[in-house]
């Protein structure tokens, strides 16, 4: 799993003064709540024919390449935690 911030498990796990196995359980259970009460796939797209409009998450993950003078979209998005 990708953290927004960068940080490693690790780095939290020592930030925390606490251990990389609760450092993950913690992560994952922060992570599940919203996913559960998250609709799947299937209502999302009954929602989205239903509203005016949608808003999608269109974050470009960070890459090094660089075309023309302007920072190169590779087209696809992240998910974060």
């Amino acid at each position: 799993m990708h953290l927004r911030c960068g940080d490693t498990y690790t780095r939290l796990a020592a930030g925390f003064g606490i251990g990389l196995a609760t450092v993950c359980r913690y992560i994952h259970e922060a992570v599940r709540l919203p996913a559960d009460l998250a609709p799947d796939l299937t209502e999302a797209t009954r929602i989205a024919a239903r509203e005016a409009h949608v808003i999608l998450d269109g974050t470009l993950p960070l890459i090094d390449r660089i075309a023309a003078d302007r920072p190169y979209c590779s087209g696809s998005t992240s998910a974060t935690a």
